[in-house]
């Protein structure tokens, strides 16, 4: 069992030198960090890519901010441009409704004026067949004295 012992503080013994030297490694290490250049510039590639694809973003986002800005103005415009056709739509309607029931009145008019105008010809024609019987009678009756 002593040998046992004996093992056992030669493994303490050399776990604790172990632990010493790492231990002064990784405080040398905190101190002064190894780098690996192609590392280093791998990273620095990519940490330059990552801005250019940020400010690529950016740029197109601002594009895009202003183009939705844009459209959403051309929308608004194009809404109230709506609005005004849809007004003068229902101007003209009325408009139209207004000219129909004048024309409808102006054929009733009309109508009227061509049965009255009908009925004078036939009082017309009347007067005239009677003024025909009238002169024909006015006739015989001069004839009559006359001889």
């Amino acid at each position: 069992m002593y040998d046992q012992l004996r093992i056992l503080e030669k493994m303490i013994l050399d776990i604790k030198k172990q632990y010493q030297l790492v231990s002064a490694e990784l405080s040398s290490l905190k101190q002064q960090p190894l780098t690996d250049p192609k590392e280093l510039s791998a990273l620095k590639t990519k940490l330059d890519g990552s801005y250019t694809e940020r400010d690529g973003a950016k740029k197109q986002f601002n594009d895009l901010d202003k183009r939705y800005q844009n459209l959403a103005e051309a929308h608004h415009m194009i809404g109230e441009e709506q609005d005004k056709l849809h007004k003068q739509v229902e101007l003209l309607a009325q408009q139209n409704h207004d000219l129909k029931q004048h024309n409808n009145e102006l054929k009733q008019q009309y109508s009227d004026i061509k049965q009255q105008n009908s009925d004078l010809k036939k009082k017309n024609e009347l007067a005239a067949e009677r003024t025909q019987v009238v002169l024909q009678r006015l006739t015989r009756i001069d004839q009559t004295e006359s001889q």
